[in-house]
């Protein structure tokens, strides 16, 4: 989904992830040999309206999983402690309790969200944004970071307000039927990581600016390089 990518990217990006499938259909094999108190088990003996998963989607369950319950948590950790460090005055508000992990949280996902953008396909015949009308089959880009700075849902969008009493009303995770399934373990290891983190970093500085990994849809930074205060 990204806007610009090279041959040479898309080529060692689906040559990934045929080795991840095949990676994970091992997993499966072994699983089913030998149960283990794991994900890949859990999946493998679910029963799904009385029946078992296939191969095919336990693998994309355990991709869905990795990706948005994963990947998602590690860049909107990344980009709100960056906003952290450049509003030192909101993490002393999570560190001294006033705001929660959780509610902290969601205000780092809706201020620098780690997905910029997503694709659907119009499937209506009478589907229109903004009076402006789009045929059945067209494939639409939806930004969530525009969104997600919506003055109409959110007063002052572009301060970052740790204690906003409705920043949970992002769609940092979609939303409706197309709701992220990894949202619930995202957030999970969300607020695990900013809690251990005022408890064992409650001080710290930036030491250089960071630099994003160069990608869009998927948005993070590269590292991020802090010393104790």
């Amino acid at each position: 989904m990204e806007p610009s990518y090279s041959f040479e990217a898309a080529t060692a990006a689906n040559r990934a992830a045929a080795e991840f499938r095949d990676y994970v259909h091992e997993l499966i094999r072994e699983r089913r040999a030998k149960p283990r108190e794991d994900m890949v088990t859990a999946l493998v003996e679910a029963r799904v309206d009385g029946g078992r998963l296939s191969d095919d989607e336990i693998v994309s369950t355990v991709i869905v999983l990795l990706n948005a319950g994963h990947e998602a948590s590690v860049n909107t950790l990344g980009n709100g402690t960056l906003a952290y460090a450049h509003h030192p005055e909101q993490w002393h508000r999570v560190v001294a309790g006033d705001v929660s992990p959780q509610l902290a949280g969601e205000e780092m996902i809706r201020y620098d969200p780690p997905l910029q953008l997503f694709e659907r396909w119009v499937l209506a015949d009478d589907f229109a944004i903004g009076g402006v009308p789009i045929p059945r089959g067209s494939k639409i880009a939806m930004l969530f970071g525009a969104a997600n700075r919506d003055p109409r849902v959110f007063e002052s969008p572009d301060e970052f307000d740790v204690g906003r009493g409705n920043a949970a009303q992002h769609i940092g995770f979609g939303g409706g039927i197309h709701v992220c399934i990894g949202a619930p373990l995202a957030r999970v290891e969300l607020e695990a990581s900013v809690d251990a983190l005022r408890q064992w970093w409650p001080d710290f500085q930036l030491l250089a600016e960071p630099h994003r990994t160069g990608a869009f849809v998927i948005w993070g930074l590269e590292g991020l390089k802090l010393a104790r205060g």
